[in-house]
């Protein structure tokens, strides 16, 4: 068998000289272009071409000042050949320089440039290399902005990597925190977190290593001095070249400012919302303390309440910490009684102003100072709780930390001080008007029996006197002056009487116990039978009696005995107040549908304007005649309200006279 001929592999392209060269210029990556002396060009290579928008046949032949250099700078090209041609000296030659080129649209970019010159048959060559910078001059300046603008931040900016060391610290950082960036670049990023906080630190570089931003998250960092601030945190990935995360970069603003703001004024809330819906202090306190102490670093409390009578101060309230110490701190309190001026409470009491203690274990007057030790408790802060001008009681704060006063804060509790003040005030005479009404009721109590005994002791012997002399009068076997004594002897037992019934209706009603027995009646008979009592009274005075009974409907639903009860009385009083030769008037209307409207009017002796109200209180009687106990007119109006009415005075001052207007509903 014959060997096959396989065929031959190509042999590689045979490039020249030229073709080589040419290959060369046009593989790098760099613009290349020579010039000769006389500032033509003579070479473009395609990076060039790419880079300035020729192509080499455009660019071959011409000027290279008038091709790629801006119009402003073309000259000084031109003398520095010239210089150059007539010195051999070239300023720029064999360094690198970074000039302004412009591209074949007018555009303008920035070139790095290094020109190299050769003898070419005794002739210089010139050749520029030119590197197009223009975007990575935009991404330096970018950077150096935004370098700038992080350390000009208010805000402090912190990158760290992906192990939690922190690798940049701007100024804002250093003021923030207190570290220097020698100081603190390189160390772990838990240096600035409280140890009760550190178990964010792992969650968060979880999240960051997932490519997860975490924005304004509110939080707690330790300064330099060991000091706490509240600050609010942004935190990003910080990425390299290929996208691979490397570590976060995290924006901490001060909040401190923000948050006690807040704190105060969700105290404020609260403690009004307390005060609102609370009956005691015993009930309020301990969250009204809770509340207030939210504001700062408070970690125990108690109100004292102030004994007027005994000028002292003991605890009605405390709240704490769940701390050691702090429960056996409260009991020490609890048991204290502190006399004015003495302990933080006695001083405030004293000044009736805020008092503080930086230390309390150095304070020479405080009484409490071995249980504050034992309960770890340093700092305290007490504030009056005042209304009216007085001090009520004092509200005491206390912190495990030294503390320093606080402008603010003094300004706070000055309106908490009064709110509190205000409403120890508001219950203290809640409990006194409580002790005067249960005194007041009792005393009333005690009176209604007294009346009921009173009226029923007086009206059991009145009664065979009445009998006895009633069936005397009239005999014709008795001399007239006899006949006239008993006369007056039964008048004189029938207005007593009439005074005990009105005592004893006085009785029911206070106690409620007045019944009404109601069916419908007209009120023109009632009024008819109350006249015919009191008429012989009108007759023996010559009062002029008119009654314009214009009602259409004067049916009501009524207790027939008490309604005449109402119009006797108010036709007597009428009678009893109006002098010889006046009238005395009686008006019915229906002004609605379903009202009916009673006028007794007089010419008497009026009311003055002041009295109209009080008439109607019982033992109350007005003007310079005063007769019985002043309980008719007391009586009448509660009758009339009963029977769901009304009843007013009406009258212009003394000597006009006086209108009574009863107003009822009807019944049919």
């Amino acid at each position: 068998m014959e060997p096959k001929n396989e065929p031959a592999s190509p042999d590689p392209p045979v490039i020249g000289p030229d073709g080589l060269n040419r290959a060369l210029l046009d593989s790098a990556l760099d613009c290349i272009i020579t010039m000769d002396a006389s500032g033509s060009v003579t070479e473009f290579n395609a990076a060039a071409q790419h880079v300035f928008g020729y192509s080499r046949e455009e660019a071959v032949g011409q000027e290279l000042a008038s091709l790629i250099i801006p119009p402003a700078f073309r000259e000084r090209h031109r003398q520095g050949l010239r210089h150059y041609l007539e010195t051999g000296e070239g300023p720029v030659l064999g360094r690198r320089i970074e000039i302004t080129g412009v591209r074949s649209d007018g555009s303008e970019i920035l070139v790095e440039l290094a020109i190299t010159v050769l003898q070419v048959q005794g002739k210089p060559a010139f050749t520029a290399y030119l590197r197009d910078i223009t975007d990575r001059k935009r991404g330096e300046e970018a950077i150096r902005r935004l370098a700038a603008i992080i350390e000009s931040s208010d805000d402090a900016i912190i990158s760290k990597d992906l192990s939690g060391i922190i690798t940049s610290w701007n100024a804002a950082a250093e003021r923030l925190f207190g570290y220097t960036p020698e100081e603190i670049i390189g160390q772990p990023l838990i240096t600035l977190i409280p140890p009760e906080r550190r178990d964010e630190e792992p969650r968060i570089l979880e999240r960051i290593q997932r490519g997860e931003p975490i924005e304004h998250y509110d939080t707690v960092r330790r300064r330099k001095d060991g000091s706490l601030l509240d600050i609010s945190v942004t935190v990003s990935p910080v990425k390299d070249q290929n996208g691979q995360i490397i570590g976060a970069s995290k924006i901490a603003r001060d909040i401190t400012e923000r948050v006690r703001n807040e704190r105060r004024r969700t105290a404020q809330y609260a403690v009004a919302s307390l005060l609102a819906g609370s009956w005691s202090l015993a009930e309020a306190g301990p969250r009204i303390i809770e509340s207030i102490a939210a504001i700062g670093d408070w970690v125990s409390g108690s109100i004292w309440l102030r004994d007027k009578a005994e000028e002292s101060l003991s605890c009605a309230g405390t709240w704490h910490q769940d701390r050691p110490g702090l429960a056996d701190f409260a009991e020490t309190t609890h048991a204290t009684l502190l006399t004015k001026g003495h302990g933080l409470p006695g001083r405030v009491l004293v000044s009736r102003k805020p008092a503080w203690i930086r230390d309390v274990s150095h304070d020479t007057n405080f009484p409490r100072t071995a249980a504050a030790a034992a309960a770890n408790l340093k700092g305290a802060f007490a504030f009056p709780l005042s209304a009216e001008g007085d001090v009520n009681g004092v509200l005491e704060l206390f912190s495990p930390e030294i503390v320093e006063p606080d402008n603010d804060l003094l300004s706070l509790v000055e309106a908490l001080g009064s709110q509190i003040g205000l409403f120890i005030h508001r219950r203290q005479m809640d409990e006194e008007l409580k002790r005067q009404k249960e005194a007041a009721e009792s005393a009333n109590a005690a009176k209604d029996r007294f009346l009921a005994t009173l009226s029923h002791e007086l009206r059991t012997p009145l009664t065979p006197i009445l009998i006895w002399a009633g069936g005397m009068v009239n005999d014709p076997s008795l001399p007239p002056e006899i006949d006239e004594g008993l006369q007056m002897i039964c008048r004189n037992v029938e207005l007593e009487a009439r005074l005990i019934d009105d005592l004893l209706d006085l009785t029911r009603i206070a106690r409620g116990k007045l019944q009404l027995h109601l069916r419908k009646s007209d009120a023109h008979d009632l009024l008819g039978h109350a006249m015919e009592i009191v008429r012989d009274e009108i007759s023996s005075r010559q009062l002029k009696l008119s009654m314009e009974l214009n009602a259409s409907n004067p049916i009501v639903l009524a207790d027939e005995s008490r309604l005449q009860q109402v119009f006797w009385n108010l036709l007597n009083n009428a009678s009893k107040f109006t002098p010889g030769q006046g009238a005395v008037t009686v008006r019915t209307s229906n002004p609605q549908p379903h009202a009916l409207w009673i006028e007794i009017s007089d010419t008497g002796i009026g009311i003055e304007p002041q009295h109209l109200e009080k008439i109607f209180d019982a033992f109350e009687q007005s003007g310079t005649r005063r007769e019985g106990l002043g309980l008719g007119l007391a009586i009448s109006k509660a009758i009339v309200e009963m029977h769901r009415g009304s009843i007013r005075a009406f009258s212009d001052g003394p000597g006009k006279g006086t209108k009574f207007v009863i107003d009822l509903q009807t019944a049919a």
